[in-house]
Parts: C-alpha cells; sequence; structure tokens
C-alpha cells in the first residue's frame, strides 16, 4: 500500500485514487480534500484556527453604508458563515465573539413579529460567558411569546451589558416582571421607553440600583405622573431623561455628580412656579459635565468642563405652552459665564422666539473657546455678521477660535454684503496666508453651511460672490 506521504505529492493523485478513497470518505481534515480534488487549495481554507475566527468577526463588525448609516450584523449573518463548510461551522461554533454581534433575542417575522426562542438559546450558548446586548420591542413581541422568553432572558441577566425595552403592555409595570433579574454585575447600558405612563409607578426600576458598572441611563416616560424613579444615579456619566416634571428631573441631575454628557425632555416652569430667588442658593455643581442638553436648568448649575451645548428646541404638535420657551437669553448667559471652556454651542429656535438676533452678540462674547457654531431658525441681522466680522489684529475679535459655522433657516434680515464680509475676514487662502506680515488672530473658517429653502436662490450679486470665496 502507498504511504501516506506518497499519496500526499500533487503529481500521485491520479496513480493512486483507489487507495484515496478510505481517506475521502473518512474526511479526516478539509486541507487533505484539497489536496484530493482536482481544483488548487483556496488560501483561506489553509488559514489557521485563530486567524480564521478572527476574518469571520471582523466581517460582521459594524460599518457605515451606502446611505451613511451604521450596519449591524444579523443572526442571519452569523449563520451564515456556519453554512460554508464543515470547518467554518466548527470555527463559527467555537468563536464566542461571533455570537455577540447581533442583539437578543432573535426575532422572526414567519407568522407575525415573535421571538425565535431555539435560536435565541443557541446564540446564548455559543456566545458564554461573553456579555451580551438585549434589546426587546415591545410592539412587536406577542405577550404570550414575551412571557415564554423572558425566564430564558432573565436567567442571563449577569451577562448583559446593554439592556433596551421599549414597553407597550401592562405586563411591563408589573414589578414581578423584573423581580426575574438575578444579577446586573456587567451591565453598562440601560435604555428603558414607556408607552403607557398611565401605568408607570418607578418601582419596576428597583433590581437596576444594583448594577455597579451602570454608566449610561436613558429613561422615556413621557406624561408620567409618578416621580418615585430610583436608580444609581451618582455613577453615571451618559443620562437622557424624558419626564414631565422639571422640579424631578432637576433633582436627578443634581444626583447625577459625575456626568459628563447629559439630555433632558421636559416641560417647563411657570413663572409663578420658577423659583427664581433660590437660583444661586439651589446650584449644584456638575464638574465633569462636557455635553449638555437640557434647557430648563441653565441657572441651576455651575458647569466648569462644559464643552458642548445643544439648546435646540424641537416641539411637537400641537405645542403646549409647557413646553414654550419664552425667552432663553438671560438662563442662557448665566450658564456661559460660568463655563468658559465652551467648544460647540447649536441654538434652534424650533419655530418660537426664544433667542434673539440682537442677543447673539452678548451671548458669543462669553465663548472665546468657542470652535463650532450651529444656529436654527435663530434669524439674525447685520448686526450679527457685522459682530463676527475680523477687523484686524489691534480689536478684540469675538469668537476668535470658530472655524465651524452652521447657518440653517435664519431667515432674510440681512444684506448680503454683511455676511459676503463677514466670510471674508475669517477666511483666506494658504498663498495669502504666506504673504501676510502679520497673521490673524482668529482661525480660519473651515467648513461652512448655509441652508435656507429658498434663500438667496436666483439672486445674481450672491451667486458671482460665491467663486471668489474658492479661491
Amino acid at each position: 500500500m502507498v504511504g501516506l506521504e506518497t499519496m500526499l505529492q500533487p503529481g500521485a493523485l491520479t496513480i493512486h485514487a483507489d487507495a484515496c478513497v478510505p481517506i475521502i470518505h473518512r474526511e479526516p481534515t478539509l486541507a487533505l480534500q484539497g489536496w484530493i480534488s482536482s481544483e488548487p487549495l483556496p488560501p483561506i481554507h489553509s488559514l489557521a484556527f485563530e486567524l480564521l475566527a478572527e476574518i469571520m468577526v471582523l466581517a460582521l463588525a459594524p460599518h457605515i453604508g451606502p446611505n451613511g448609516r451604521e450596519v449591524k450584523a444579523t443572526a442571519t449573518d452569523v449563520q451564515r458563515l456556519c453554512q460554508v463548510c464543515s470547518y467554518w461551522r466548527a470555527v463559527a461554533l467555537q468563536t464566542a465573539r461571533l455570537w455577540i454581534t447581533t442583539p437578543l433575542p432573535i426575532m422572526t417575522s414567519t407568522r407575525g413579529w415573535e421571538v425565535a426562542l431555539s435560536p435565541t438559546k443557541m446564540f446564548l450558548e455559543h456566545s458564554a460567558p461573553l456579555p451580551i446586548s438585549v434589546y426587546i420591542l415591545g410592539a412587536l413581541i406577542q405577550r404570550k411569546n414575551l412571557v415564554e422568553m423572558s425566564p430564558t432572558m432573565f436567567s442571563v441577566s449577569d451577562r448583559w451589558r446593554t439592556f433596551e425595552m421599549t414597553c407597550h403592555w401592562d405586563i411591563f409595570f408589573d414589578v414581578t416582571f423584573f423581580a426575574q433579574i438575578s444579577s446586573l454585575e456587567n451591565l453598562e447600558s440601560l435604555h428603558l421607553s414607556w408607552t403607557k405612563p398611565e401605568a408607570w409607578r418607578g418601582s419596576e426600576l428597583y433590581p437596576f440600583l444594583h448594577a455597579p458598572r451602570l454608566r449610561d441611563v436613558t429613561i422615556e416616560v413621557p406624561l408620567a405622573t409618578s416621580n418615585n424613579l430610583t436608580l444609581p444615579w451618582g455613577q453615571l456619566t451618559c443620562l437622557s431623561l424624558t419626564y414631565d416634571s422639571p422640579q424631578f428631573c432637576l433633582d436627578i441631575l443634581a444626583s447625577c455628580t459625575k456626568l459628563v454628557t447629559a439630555y433632558v425632555d421636559t416641560k417647563q416652569w411657570l413663572e409663578s412656579d420658577s423659583p427664581h430667588n433660590s437660583y444661586v442658593a439651589r446650584s449644584g455643581l456638575l464638574a465633569h459635565l462636557t455635553e449638555l442638553r437640557i434647557p430648563p436648568f441653565l441657572r441651576r448649575f455651575r458647569l466648569p468642563a462644559l464643552k458642548t451645548l445643544d439648546l435646540s428646541v424641537q416641539l411637537s404638535y400641537p405645542v403646549t405652552y409647557e413646553y414654550f420657551v419664552d425667552w432663553l437669553t438671560p438662563a442662557l448667559t448665566f450658564l456661559l459665564a460660568r463655563s468658559p471652556d465652551l467648544q460647540c454651542l447649536r441654538l434652534g429656535n424650533g419655530g418660537w422666539d426664544s433667542v434673539y438676533a440682537e442677543d447673539m452678540p452678548d451671548i458669543l462674547c462669553l465663548t472665546p473657546n468657542l470652535t463650532d457654531l450651529s444656529l436654527t431658525a435663530v434669524e439674525v441681522n447685520d448686526g450679527f455678521f457685522q459682530a463676527l466680522r475680523y477687523a484686524g489684529p489691534d480689536t478684540t475679535p469675538l469668537v476668535p477660535k470658530l472655524d465651524t459655522l452652521a447657518l440653517i433657516e435664519v431667515g432674510e434680515c440681512f444684506e448680503e454684503a454683511s455676511f459676503g464680509e463677514m466670510l471674508r475676514s475669517r477666511w483666506w487662502s494658504d498663498q495669502e496666508q504666506l504673504a501676510m506680515v502679520t497673521l490673524p488672530t482668529v482661525s480660519r473658517l473651515k467648513h461652512l453651511r448655509l441652508w435656507c429653502e429658498g434663500f438667496f436662490y436666483g439672486q445674481p450679486d450672491f451667486e458671482v460672490s460665491l467663486p471668489s470665496l474658492g479661491r
């Protein structure tokens, strides 16, 4: 009988075909089959186990799709890798990181949306012991199906890294539902949304009070009437809160002493309810906060580390008075005077005159380190552009570090000339810069976005000036 080494020589395959038959039937290795086949061995089949596993993980990593949005792997993507061949299946089944690329439970739409319990258990088994992401969309899952699924998912609560749930039925408001949680030692992110605020009690969240790694929390309970909401606020670094009571939101913010990013959507205080005389006495220090989006609380906190402030008022219709921002400037200037390191400011009126053109120079005087300014539905005038215009090294320029400017729907209450003069004073070519005796004391604009429906359309003077700005 011809030896195995001789059989594996490429030139010996046709001569010793009969001797190869038993080996083919055993299918000892994929590489051996490649030698027996008449086709050359694909390079990927010769890869080491660990290298092929890494390639699989990278293939299922999130990426940006053609539409600019992030695309994440699905359960079907993981299963396809298992169907290529027996070797790939063996590698995939033993690579736990592949099985955490998609949130659990696995959903199927065969007979309407429901949890696929068997695939879910398979993903849980092969992903162990790694942390997992849980996403339960209550709008799609039948109540009976949810009850059947919950013991499986809650039995591995100690592996949850992120937990996201949109709540639609009364089962979500039963304290016994979350009482199934055994441990939350790996939980870092919690996102919960209620669409039945009349059933919200807040006590449902008690199990999440003992989550030592929890840092990111999103709670959306619009029109809620209960203020019973207990979470480990003191350890959070990121908070998004949608809640009706501004005082309750303020109390929560005051407890979040380690916050870095905050977004709060709530009602504005009524004039009769807003305790103006106690602003300073009751103010709090959020020393680590760098990004803020909370319209009603600007006088209540000192934010020395604030880098990004987003006050884009987004209103849903029909608009009620409780969400109306009458005049934002006094509170805004109060905050900016105590936040000297602000770098990004986004202001948006959302259709209401909460910020006026005449206020902008006074506001910008308080932002010497501002690099990014975005105005949406904030009407500006010639005075605004004249204030931004750089008049030379002997003057004190407004926002000297500004290099990004976005003007969206800013009205038509200014002349094109004032806009053009401001733009030319803050932009110059490389050749012009080399010829300068003294460099400007302002940054050169890098990004400019100007958009307004019908604005400047068909106006030759402005259109002619555009090419000169690209010199």
